[in-house]
């Protein structure tokens, strides 16, 4: 017998314990390292294959501890052909979106979706399905606490999808509260979302056992969670001077982690969670501890206790690196196998996805009445409660009151007023309202998709109702996904026929529907930074301040339907 199946020799391994590089070898055997010293190996060593470093670094394979697949647009399979070139060997999983749009099923599909892959794939399950309640919108589904005992008896569950209705849990959700203590006695991590919460309500909430909180977060507030015990997860637009500085004050890092949460497939042309890594070391976070927060940290969140570290006795999931920070990796290894090198997969992931189970299609088709502002046939002028977005930047909206005219129902809108319509209409058809969003930037024309966070019921956003039926009668017509249309017909669409959030195809076509899409979005005046992802999260119940479900406007803090029409002005 030899020694180790794979040998590694003058190497710069990164120890991520020590924040630190030394030279040395490494040997593996059976998908594990066996062996990292330092210096050289010792003579009459053998081994099956031998890798001369030269001094290139070994790291670890990096770990996503939050994200949603179904963000990206792509199936498992294709998802991991994606990330694992840039590498990204493990990742928790939480399938919300699709635990919405196709209930218990539909997790266990993902679940299955995700086996046998050169990919680590971990799974929280869906906490919030729906978001809120069934009274404030559709899904196919209520999970509740029988649901989650059942689904924690799944392969790679290891979690509890973050808890979105944090007024909720603090409040008469009472369907919530079980859910959490099922998720307690059936030892699963417990993930947080916490965009306001602070003082004794956070106290609060994380006496339910919340172990994290990924949302946008600011200085004070990075301080008191990480006082209050918690895993704070900075993503993208959580990577600000302000918040670094703080992050640099704090005597113990270890837990800061950094994740990618929601990621759209033209991101994933330039990388992974190694573009927040990245991103972390240009924002002044030292090259080996934000690697450091992308492999051992979350590794020890997750309770994965062999992952995440070039150390005896951890998965030999590693990347062979020029340099510490440059991506994509020169190799990237998984059980000691070579999966993917120089930003490619060395072959395409060939397994099959399982059979879809049933769930509800796409409503429609729709005429331009059905996008009509609900002023019961009237004219004349009304107040109207508006949703507002806040900046192009940010999701975040605020709700404004405006007078507005109508014409047989119609709102008749102004060049220049920052109008239009929004409508969400229910997977099954059930429910449906309209109602006004501003600070879109749209000046003529419609958006519509199935991607609508987190329901994922229809979603419509547009200036005319005539464009408005083009647009979602293209996406019913699809199958799932979206389009864009004007009066001159459907400018773009993109095909997405799994649960109508998800593609088959390989990442850089569907980031070219995408691109073709967010254009066309453009040409109609979006002028988001994301337009796709802003969108299709005005739908998101419980993203501050206020959005559109199927049953209504919400006020996202008081977990209340609103009118969108008041009195005659």
């Amino acid at each position: 017998m030899t020694d180790y199946d794979l040998l590694l020799l003058h190497a710069r391994i990164a120890d991520v314990f020590r924040c630190r590089l030394f030279e040395g070898w490494v040997g593996i055997r059976d998908g594990r390292f066996l062996a990292v010293e330092a210096g050289a190996p010792p003579q009459g060593i053998r081994a099956q294959d031998t890798i001369d470093l030269a001094g290139r670094i070994v790291m670890p394979g990096l770990i996503d501890s939050h994200l949603h697949i179904e963000s990206s647009l792509l199936t498992p399979r294709r998802f991991a052909e994606a990330v694992l070139p840039f590498g990204t060997t493990t990742i928790l999983s939480d399938p919300h979106e699709v635990g919405n749009v196709a209930g218990e099923e539909g997790v266990k599909w993902m679940i299955a979706a995700s086996q046998d892959l050169p990919l680590r794939i971990y799974h929280s399950i869906p906490s919030c399905v729906p978001a809120t309640s069934p009274e404030i919108e559709w899904t196919h589904e209520v999970f509740d606490a029988a649901t989650i005992r059942r689904l924690a008896k799944q392969p790679t569950v290891i979690a509890l999808g973050e808890v979105m209705d944090y007024r909720g849990l603090l409040g008469p959700n009472e369907r919530l509260r079980a859910i959490v203590q099922a998720a307690r006695e059936n030892n699963l991590l417990i993930e947080g979302h916490i965009p306001t919460l602070a003082g004794i309500e956070l106290s609060q909430y994380l006496a339910h056992g919340i172990s994290s909180d990924h949302t946008l977060t600011f200085a004070a507030k990075i301080q008191e969670q990480i006082s209050k015990g918690l895993a704070v997860m900075l993503q993208t637009k959580s990577l600000t001077p302000e918040n670094m500085a703080a992050v640099a004050e704090l005597p113990d890092r270890s837990h800061i982690i950094l994740v990618t949460d929601d990621i759209e497939p033209s991101l994933l042309a330039d990388g992974h969670l190694s573009r927040i890594v990245t991103l972390a070391t240009e924002a002044g976070m030292p090259p080996l501890e934000a690697i450091a927060a992308a492999t051992i940290r979350p590794a020890r969140y997750l309770g994965l206790r062999d992952h995440g570290a070039i150390a005896p006795g951890f998965l030999a999931d590693f990347l062979v690196m020029d340099e510490i920070s440059a991506f994509p990796p020169a190799q990237v290894f998984v059980g000691g196998q070579q999966v993917a090198g120089a930003g490619a997969m060395d072959s395409d992931i060939t397994r099959e996805n399982p059979t879809q189970p049933d769930y509800p299609g796409i409503p429609g088709p729709f005429a331009a009445a059905d996008f009509r502002l609900d002023g019961k046939g009237g004219s004349g002028g009304v107040q109207a409660q508006v949703v507002a977005l806040r900046n192009k930047h940010s999701t975040l909206t605020e709700l404004e009151q405006r007078s507005v005219r109508l014409q047989d129902g119609r709102v008749q809108f102004q060049a220049g007023d920052g109008l239009a319509l929004a409508a969400v209409i229910a997977r099954d058809g059930s429910s449906r309202m309209v109602g006004l969003i501003a600070n879109t930037g749209l000046r003529e024309g419609a958006w519509a998709s199935s991607v609508a966070h987190d329901c994922h019921n229809l979603l419509v956003i547009g200036r005319c109702p005539g464009a408005m039926a083009q647009a979602a009668n293209a996406v019913h017509a699809l199958g799932g996904g979206v389009a864009v249309a004007t009066d001159r017909g459907v400018e773009a669409s993109l095909r997405l026929p799994y649960f109508g959030l998800l593609s088959d195809e390989p990442v850089a076509d569907v980031a070219r529907g995408l691109a073709d899409v967010e254009e066309a979005m453009r040409r109609i005046g979006a002028h988001q930074t994301r337009p796709f992802l802003t969108f299709s999260i005005m739908s998101l119940s419980v993203s501050p301040y206020a959005k559109f479900t199927d049953k209504g406007l919400v006020d996202t803090e008081s977990r209340q339907l609103i009118r969108p029409l008041l009195t005659d002005s």
